[in-house]
């Protein structure tokens, strides 16, 4: 049973993390420090006071366990203490991977993050809506679900797991047959295609997805991996170019290329364009959100201009477009480069 104190600290990082800005933190780390009876908590050794620790690690660097129950140290889960001050200036994305570390602290052995949570720290887009403060995590054994605070538990005997930068993760293929259950089959696309892409790293090729899907079986998601799986593409550098690419296709237009050179007439490069139709002249480019907010952007502009000069068309998506817009603006672009459908 967790003493009073621990029950304090968990408050208190549940104010920090799960409610972000809107939190009062100093409020609990002060309830929890009032519980402590600690005003002015000793400094850490600097590997504790970096990342999560293990109360076993604490121990080996000889911390008292009165320490532990300081104001300026908050509880994630049992067993585990997360310095307050990585979580005041955290953005929600770096707040999970602290959520992460934490767990990882006490991760037995065998063990492993899976689902939404596996995604996320392997690079592979998942909808906002699985973008949680919380962790998935599998283990070997059946039938024994990890539990706890912020913890999803599953079991998953048999299952290859891989290490990704430190964190002990469902191998890439059998964790795509395992999205199937929480992601639409676009949703699936777009994160087939970044698992079969080789930027920034090849999580894993298309052979490996394709036995995972016939290992898979009639599992649930069977039918949403089927459909998926020749609809995925190499060389997609982004979600939004699989989501783009998917509204030309359904709308019965040519399929473009993705990411290729474009080159001036003198066989020097201007561009990587996302969509390319190459005979056509036509460019289609996804701009998302950053394009208008760093130095990147006056360097878009300048190849445009380029492009342009050479004949090319371009199409500019952004987030506002509809699916109906994008048909409508790339159709009229190839027809009048010579598309006739």
């Amino acid at each position: 049973m967790p003493r009073r104190d621990e029950l304090a600290q968990h408050s208190c990082f549940e104010a920090c993390v799960l409610h972000g800005s809107e939190a009062t933190p100093n409020s609990a780390v002060a309830k929890s420090a009032t519980l402590a009876g600690m005003r002015t908590p000793t400094p850490l050794p600097p590997a504790l006071a970096k990342a999560p620790f293990s109360v076993q690690k604490s121990d080996a660097f000889g911390i008292a366990r009165g320490r532990l129950r300081a104001r300026d140290l908050t509880a994630t889960f049992h067993g585990v203490r997360v310095p307050v001050a990585l979580l005041e200036a955290a953005t929600t994305e770096r707040k999970f991977a602290i959520l992460c570390d934490a767990y990882r602290a006490k991760l037995p052995k065998g063990w492993f993050f899976s689902s939404v949570t596996a995604a996320r720290i392997l690079g592979i887009p998942v909808p906002l809506r699985h973008e949680r403060l919380e962790v998935h995590v599998s283990a070997p054994v059946p039938k024994l679900r990890p539990r706890g605070k912020f913890v999803h538990g599953h079991s998953a005997p048999g299952a290859s797991t891989r290490n990704f930068n430190g964190h002990e993760v469902r191998e890439p293929a059998e964790l795509w047959c395992e999205l199937a259950t929480v992601l639409t089959v676009d949703e699936l696309i777009q994160a087939g295609d970044r698992i079969i892409c080789d930027k920034p790293v090849l999580l894993a090729a298309r052979a490996r997805l394709e036995a995972a899907v016939r290992a898979h079986g009639s599992r649930p998601g069977a039918r949403s991996l089927r459909e998926a799986l020749p609809q995925l593409r190499e060389n997609v550098w982004s979600p939004k170019e699989t989501w783009v690419r998917l509204v030309l296709l359904r709308a019965g237009l040519p399929e473009p290329a993705r990411n290729q050179n474009i080159l001036d007439r003198q066989g020097r490069l201007v561009a990587i364009g996302d969509l390319v139709y190459e005979r056509y002249r036509t460019l289609v480019e996804y701009e998302g959100e950053r394009w208008h907010a760093d130095d990147r952007s006056i360097i878009d502009i300048d190849r445009y201009n380029t492009l342009s000069a050479l004949g090319w068309t371009i199409v500019r998506v952004r987030k506002h477009h509809t699916a109906q817009d994008v048909e409508r603006m790339v159709r009229t672009a190839l027809a009048a480069n010579g598309w006739r459908g």
